[in-house]
């Protein structure tokens, strides 16, 4: 598929850059689309990274990707538990219920974000679209309905 070919190029590209503060990219095919992951150390390397997407190096495969893709949204997350990794799986997309603080929200979560294979991840800022947290992991997650859990299915490409 030339959309997905030009996706990989791209983040190949970002790799071979290495902006400063660039832990790493991947896409991934879930539901209906694709989702893009940029890995950064802190909110100054998203300025670096914007600047290797269209430099020199990323600019072709940027501008393919750019052409061909239809529609995007982005938010930015913060890791709040476990270690981040590329691998197919599963994004668990839900809401903090209303009243429960985050302590309390964490602590409830904490059977599943102690296992190796979780990691939890909050929208920073109200940047982007809800619900505001996000569980990635091998497997399928079971959450509280007053969660409002939505669970996609992801593979890396």
């Amino acid at each position: 598929m030339p959309y997905e070919a030009a996706l990989r190029a791209f983040h190949a590209s970002l790799a071979a850059a290495r902006p400063q503060g660039f832990g790493g990219s991947c896409s991934y095919r879930i539901g209906g689309g694709y989702a893009d992951w940029y890995l950064v150390d802190d909110s100054a390397a998203l300025d670096r990274l914007n600047e290797a997407s269209v430099g020199n190096r990323a600019r072709a495969s940027h501008d393919m990707v750019a052409h061909i893709s239809s529609e995007g949204a982005g938010k930015l997350l913060t890791l709040v538990s476990g270690e981040p990794r590329s691998e197919s799986g599963f994004e668990t997309r839900f809401s903090k219920p209303r009243g429960m603080t985050y302590r309390e929200l964490y602590e409830r979560l904490n059977s599943l974000t102690a296992r190796p294979d979780v990691t939890l991840w909050r929208r920073m800022m109200v940047l982007g679209p809800p619900p505001e947290f996000c569980l990635a992991s091998r497997s399928e997650l079971e959450l509280p309905i007053e969660m409002s859990p939505e669970t996609l299915s992801r593979e890396v490409l």
